[in-house]
């Protein structure tokens, strides 16, 4: 089960606002140029500030890098566990948790192509982002499982290899979307849900 999560507190009070933009500027730089390149000299410059203005939010920049992969993902596994843990069925469970997922890529683009490479591993915080991973991973499957188990979906699926598939299609969506795409993201998540659910639908139910 996830660890209650202590979020870490940077002094923010002057302006949190301000601080977002930050962050967000950090998950910009960060996508561009990885995080071992980038600098805050170019977080500052993509904000337009100075670099010594950042140390009044932050120590370093590791600092940031919290920041920008933690949020979104805390976020994503609080949805996904008000959906695993709801009275629906599983196929209505499952279709919210795609959803989730799609439109938390949509909204937190940058920020979770950051998570996803995993630069974030050997940090002072990686034990806990993985906690995050690991439990958003842990709901998913136990939404597969009950589907199973509940005979709603086909029998002979192995919950772990088929949220791998999952993970592997919407995940791979940090290569090629952009905002400037021909497909919207209603689009993609509808297709995407096709195809998973005709991928574990029980078709002699």
């Amino acid at each position: 089960m996830l660890k209650e999560v202590k979020k870490r507190s940077f002094n923010t009070k002057k302006s949190n606002e301000k601080f977002a933009k930050i962050v967000s500027a950090a998950a910009e730089v960060f996508r561009m140029k990885g995080y071992k390149e980038a600098t805050l000299e170019d977080i500052a410059n993509e904000v337009g500030m100075l670099k010594g203005s950042l140390y009044y939010y932050i120590s370093k920049k590791e600092d940031l890098l919290y920041e920008v992969v933690q949020r979104p993902l805390y976020e994503m596994t609080m949805n996904l566990k008000n959906i695993a843990e709801s009275e629906s069925s599983p196929a209505e469970k499952l279709g919210r948790a795609l959803k989730n997922h799609v439109y938390s890529f949509e909204k937190y683009q940058s920020e979770l192509f950051v998570w996803i490479s995993i630069e974030w591993f050997h940090s002072d915080f990686g034990g806990e982002i993985a906690d995050l991973g690991n439990e958003y991973d842990r709901l998913f499957r136990k939404i597969i499982l009950e589907g199973v188990e509940t005979n709603n979906f086909r029998n002979d699926l192995d919950p772990k290899l088929m949220v791998f598939a999952i993970f592997g299609i919407y995940n791979y969506m940090q290569r090629w979307y952009s905002m400037e795409s021909h497909y919207s993201m209603d689009e993609i998540g509808k297709q995407f849900e096709k195809f998973v659910r005709q991928a574990v639908a029980n078709l002699e139910k």
